[in-house]
C-alpha cells in the first residue's frame, strides 16, 4: 500500500527542539517499504518522475539530516528521462538485486547477513516471525515473503511507530524501547551490508543502489531519534 499523504517537513531535534513527529516517521517507513517491497509500475514511475517522492525526500534532509543519500536518490530519478523504456529497466535491476541468489544479487533478506553463516530463513526471520506474530500482524503483501524481508520489518516498524504516536505514560516508553532496540539489532546490523552487496552489482540506474543507501542512513538516524526521544 503506497501512502496517502506526505510527511511534513520539520527540523531535527537539536536541545529541546520541536519533538520527533511520529505521524511522518509511520509515512516515510511505509513509502521506503512499498518501493523496495516491488517493482514500480508505468503510473507510479509517471507520479514519482512529477515530483511525489519531492516531500519525502525533503523530510529526510530536513528532519534526519541525510542531504547526501537524499540528493543520491533525487539524481537517479532525474536520469531516469535517459531511458527510452524507465520502466522496464527499473524492473530488471530490481530483478538484479532483489531477486537474484546470493552470490550475484542483493537479496534483502536480513538472515543473509547475520552472523557467519548466510543463508535465507535464518534466525533473523525467526525472530521476525515471533515478532509478527506477537503483534499479531498480517503483511500486506499479495506476494508473501519471508519475514525478514526488508520491506516487511519496514511495513512493521510503521505500525509500531503509528503505535508509538498513539500510546501514553509506561506504554509508550515500553514501545519506544522495544522499537529502538528494533532499529539497532534487526535493522542497522545488517544494513550497511546490504548496500555495500549492492554496489557490486551493476544496474543501469542507480535508482534502487541509491535508495538502500538512503533506507540505511534513515534507519541509522531514526535510531538515534528514538533513543532521544
Amino acid at each position: 500500500m503506497e501512502p496517502t499523504s506526505s510527511p511534513t517537513a520539520t527540523r531535527p531535534e537539536v536541545g529541546g527542539g520541536l519533538p520527533v513527529d511520529w505521524e511522518s516517521e509511520v509515512l516515510v517507513c511505509r513509502w521506503l517499504a512499498t518501493l523496495l517491497g516491488s517493482e514500480l509500475d508505468d503510473a507510479s514511475l509517471e507520479r514519482y518522475r512529477q515530483g511525489e517522492a519531492t516531500p519525502f525526500l525533503d523530510y529526510l534532509g530536513d528532519a534526519h539530516g541525510i542531504s547526501s543519500d537524499v540528493t543520491r536518490l533525487a539524481e537517479a530519478l532525474s536520469r531516469l528521462v535517459m531511458f527510452t523504456t524507465p520502466q522496464l529497466e527499473l524492473a530488471a535491476d530490481f530483478a538484479e538485486l532483489f531477486l537474484a541468489d546470493a552470490r550475484s544479487g542483493a537479496p534483502p533478506y536480513a538472515s543473509l547477513y547475520e552472523g557467519n553463516k548466510e543463508g535465507f530463513h535464518g534466525e533473523a526471520a525467526g525472530r521476525m516471525e515471533e515478532r509478527l506474530s506477537a503483534a499479531g500482524y498480517a503483511v500486506r503483501r499479495e506476494v508473501s515473503e519471508p519475514a525478514d524481508h526488508l520491506a516487511v520489518m519496514l511495513d512493521y516498524l510503521a505500525t509500531r511507530l503509528q503505535m508509538l504516536a498513539e500510546a501514553e505514560g509506561l506504554a509508550r516508553e515500553s514501545l519506544r524501547l522495544d522499537i529502538g532496540a528494533f532499529l539497532e539489532h534487526e535493522l542497522c546490523s545488517w544494513l550497511p551490508q546490504l548496500v555495500t552487496r549492492s554496489t557490486a552489482v551493476r544496474t543501469a540506474s542507480d535508482f534502487y543502489p541509491a535508495l538502500l543507501a538512503l533506507t540505511d542512513g534513515y534507519c541509522r538516524s531514526l535510531a538515534g531519534r528514538v533513543r532521544s526521544a
